[in-house]
């Protein structure tokens, strides 16, 4: 679990070693895209609201933006 603390922790030019340092642990998911940018995307919570952060790598392996939303497995109106 991570909470808002992590996100100031996060730049952008950042590695991913120098992301996991600062934000701990294998992340939930991870993607790659045919672009060259990848993401990893870890669970938080902030203020009991369940989150996701969404980490964004160019093709260089660097952090270009970290980007939060609600998380939609626990907030969306599934059947």
């Amino acid at each position: 679990m991570r909470d808002q603390e992590v996100l100031h922790k996060l730049h952008p030019g950042m590695s991913g070693e120098e992301v996991e340092a600062a934000v701990g642990g294998p992340s939930y998911r991870k993607g790659a895209y045919a672009n060259g940018t990848s993401s990893w995307t870890y669970k938080y919570q902030e203020a009991n609201i369940h989150k996701l952060m969404h980490i964004v790598f160019g093709p260089d392996g660097r952090v270009i933006r970290v980007d939060t939303e609600w998380d939609p497995d626990v907030y969306s109106k599934k059947p």
